[in-house]
């Protein structure tokens, strides 16, 4: 089951309880759930653009509906009178925030609306503390996705409405922020995760886009299943680890992460830009082990750019023209 639809608020929740409210700056956690909403919609319009336009490369798909959404009855703490205030309600799927353009806004559905069914069955409540229970009504939705669209029921301001999302086919990814203050991001075969102290440091959505592309392209290119399958070792906190296939991934990454970005409609010399901001910091040298250095990333990328701009001035379709290599 997808689960591109879960918020920042969801993770600080979990991982900070009512000091949840300290995310951002300003007074209040007023300031707080809407910078919460702000990094929501940023990385579910890029996520959505780069799961959408790169569809034709990932052997698993699904519709997306460019939905962010949070159970209210998760809220605690300081969060939770602002977040009543916000929705109205202390019960159902709150739509905290929907990826510019993707399926959602185009169907008029807005942040603050809170979905009490689809498809004509009322929402499922959430079921108490196990992780299937908290997950049902996450579960409905996806049910009533099957088929590329649902009729989504919300209450808007007091008045009852339904809305029908049709859904577009994209890459089964989950992009999402992490409330981590390092600049960091990961991927896992499903997952992509960007820390907010990452999300601050960028300068653009241009740039945070690279950043998603290259952790989504670990994703599209079965990394850690094709590591996993060659027995690679990863080591204990980085002792033990076999450095040249995790190298061989990382180098696969930034060149297809250009592609993935620039399909996406993103500046792929935003990917340089970062890189040459980035790499020379003095802690990125703990990744040198198994990374390759930043001034070898963008040459790397450089490359790549180089051949889409080279494709494109031809009228071509630009598509890449490497295989990956192997891990042994």
């Amino acid at each position: 089951m997808s689960r591109h639809y879960f918020s920042l608020l969801a993770a600080l929740l979990i991982t900070a309880g009512p000091a949840a409210a300290r995310f951002a700056p300003g007074p209040g956690a007023v300031t707080a759930l809407d910078s919460i909403r702000a990094v929501d919609r940023r990385v579910a319009t890029i996520g959505h653009r780069l799961a959408v336009a790169n569809v034709a490369w990932c052997a698993r798909t699904e519709w997306r509906h460019g939905l962010v959404l949070l159970e209210l009855s998760e809220i605690a703490g300081n969060l939770r009178a602002d977040a009543l205030r916000a929705f109205g309600r202390e019960r159902g799927l709150g739509i905290m925030a929907i990826a510019a353009d993707g399926p959602a806004e185009r169907a008029g559905l807005r942040a603050n609306d809170v979905i009490t069914g689809f498809d004509g069955r009322a929402l499922p409540p959430p079921g108490g503390t196990s992780q299937a229970g908290r997950a049902a009504p996450f579960a409905a939705m996806a049910a009533a996705f099957e088929d590329g669209s649902a009729q989504v029921e919300v209450i808007r301001g007091g008045a009852r409405l339904i809305v029908e999302v049709r859904g577009e086919r994209g890459c089964l990814t989950v992009f999402q922020g992490a409330p981590r203050r390092s600049r960091n991001a990961n991927a896992d075969g499903i997952t992509v995760n960007v820390n907010a102290g990452l999300i601050d440091y960028v300068q653009d959505d241009a740039e945070l886009a690279a950043v998603m592309a290259h952790e989504f392209a670990h994703n599209v290119l079965r990394h850690r299943e094709r590591l996993n399958e060659a027995g690679v070792s990863r080591g204990v906190l980085g002792v033990g680890r076999e450095t040249r296939p995790i190298r061989i991934t990382e180098i696969e990454a930034d060149r297809l992460g250009v592609w993935l970005m620039a399909r996406a409609g993103y500046d792929p010399q935003a990917a340089v830009r970062f890189w040459a901001r980035f790499g020379p910091h003095p802690l990125n040298f703990l990744r040198s082990r198994d990374h390759p250095g930043w001034r070898d990333r963008i040459r790397a990328i450089e490359g790549e750019i180089v051949r889409i701009s080279t494709a494109r001035a031809a009228g071509r379709q630009a598509e890449p023209d490497f295989v990956t290599l192997p891990l042994r």
